[in-house]
């Protein structure tokens, strides 16, 4: 069906494309059409792939807690581009191309091409809306949850099933791969998916098929894990690559007791229905309504259900939540649309005019750039008829007037741009601070100090609301080796130095 459907509505497939390319053109800050992406999360993932282009071993020579597949991402994004996101939002345009075909493709599978079309349009507008500045690793992971949810519920649409294709398990486990080696607790999406599908071949007695489809997933899987553990080998670094992301994330998200996992989950269902109350809405319909109307196969139904309720309690038990953290259950809102559409069709018989795709396109498009708005403010700038301002660009301006200059960013958030601005190569491993107490990881501010104390990077970012800014506000060899030379206001609240070593 994937295939004929492709084949005979290039058309379609061509527009929604174009579509994809213009909406993230205005609602990513990866594209050229703003003068930087400021978001701390990127800047950090750009600078671990700069490093890691230029030969550095990642996490030996350039720390982060998070899985290598993004930086190597990052990485290819920086050869395209070395002093912009150009390269990262060619990438990104790629990728949501996938998703917005996966989610036409999946319409397809209920409704009518042009409710289809419509479908393909929205959904990625439920995504924008926890998105942020763009390129997350949660952005990329609802795509490998949009194609595998394609093709699960390709199977799961019949009432009885028996052969599984072994090629589309093959991607099911190329897609739970690069969520391992992302964001690892995510991969509970696939759990109860696959579980039925392996289950309905085994009641069907088709085992030569369940011995191809376990090879296939498993091959699936080495596709991408087994380069990168390669890597890792080659570059006498498995070790701490485990400790880094598998031990280090595992005491990062130790939780007190179960009773605060259920205050977390209650809390933050109930902000959900408050705060969020019309997408929520939408992805509940697709969560409960949708498999009962549309998925005959009950193993099926019970997976896509149970596949949101693992999903939700991931994200939302850990007391280090943050807002774009739950892009991957968005995946359902797709569902919710659906069966939506599905309703509406039975009373609105809409024909595939040409006009009915035009007016689709320009609505969706309109309300994704309302929906960010990032440019709302900054014509001037974004016509580049002044300068802009802040502090990426008042510190590297100052920075880039040295030859080869270093920097250490002891806290977060704007201060990772400074090294893509200026274009600044990392010589020190913990050359950027993520959010990781001193208790739980005592290695990465005891390392800065010794940074400090030899005098082996140039310049020091410090901001007043980094975890450890009264420890190095306070720092002997800090105010003996270095003297601030510039300070930033962000929002009248918040302060970040510029400190200079004293040569």
């Amino acid at each position: 069906m994937i295939k004929k459907e492709i084949a005979e509505n290039k058309k379609t497939f061509i527009i929604l494309f174009v579509y994809t390319i213009l909406l993230l053109f205005f609602c990513s800050k990866m594209s050229p059409l703003y003068p930087f992406n400021e978001w701390s999360d990127i800047n950090l993932y750009f600078n671990i792939g700069k490093s890691i282009a230029n030969g550095k071993i990642l996490y030996v020579d350039a720390f982060d807690h998070k899985g290598p597949l993004i930086f190597f991402i990052y990485g290819i994004g920086y050869l395209i581009s070395n002093t912009s996101f150009l390269g990262m939002y060619i990438i990104e345009g790629i990728m949501w191309t996938f998703l917005v075909y996966a989610g036409y493709l999946t319409a397809r599978l209920y409704l009518d091409k042009l409710y289809a079309f419509a479908i393909a349009l929205i959904f990625p507008l439920f995504v924008l809306s926890h998105s942020s500045e763009g390129g997350s690793a949660e952005e990329f992971i609802i795509i490998f949850e949009s194609i595998s949810l394609l093709l699960f519920l390709s199977y799961f649409k019949g009432k009885n099933n028996s052969i599984h294709k072994p090629a589309y398990m093959l991607i099911h486990g190329i897609m739970c791969a690069a969520t391992i080696l992302i964001k690892i607790n995510l991969i509970v999406f696939w759990a109860f998916p696959l579980l039925a599908v392996f289950i309905s071949i085994f009641k069907n007695k088709e085992y030569r098929n369940l011995i191809q489809n376990i090879v296939a997933y498993i091959t699936g899987l080495m596709v991408l894990i087994l380069p990168v553990i390669i890597y890792f080998i080659y570059n006498n670094a498995l070790s701490e690559a485990w400790d880094s992301y598998i031990v280090l994330n595992s005491s990062y998200a130790k939780l007190e007791n179960i009773s605060q996992i259920v205050e977390n989950l209650v809390v933050r269902f109930y902000q959900r229905l408050r705060f969020e109350t019309f997408e929520y809405l939408i992805i509940l319909i697709g969560v409960f309504y949708f498999p009962i109307k549309y998925i005959k196969n009950t193993l099926g139904k019970i997976a896509i259900i149970l596949s949101f309720i693992a999903l939700h309690i991931v994200i939302f038990m850990s007391p280090n939540y943050v807002f774009y953290y739950s892009i991957p259950y968005y995946i359902f809102s797709l569902l919710g649309c659906i069966a939506i559409a599905g309703l509406i069709s039975k009373y609105l018989k809409l024909q595939p005019k040409w006009y009915y795709f035009t007016l689709f396109f320009v609505f969706a498009s309109l309300i994704g750039v309302k929906e960010k708005d990032f440019f709302g403010t900054s014509k001037a700038v974004l016509l580049r008829e002044q300068k802009p301002d802040g502090l990426i660009f008042q510190f590297s301006d100052i920075i880039i007037k040295e030859k080869d200059p270093t920097l250490l960013n002891l806290s977060l958030d704007l201060g990772n741009g400074v090294f893509t601005k200026a274009n600044i190569m990392p010589n020190v491993k913990y050359f950027i601070s993520p959010n990781l107490p001193h208790s739980i990881y005592p290695e990465m501010r005891d390392e800065q100090t010794k940074y400090i104390e030899n005098k082996q990077v140039q310049f020091i970012i410090l901001s007043e609301f980094s975890f450890n800014f009264d420890y190095f506000h306070n720092l002997p060899a800090l105010n003996d080796n270095y003297t601030i030379i510039d300070r930033y206001v962000e929002h009248e609240t918040k302060t970040y130095y510029l400190y200079k070593r004293k040569d």
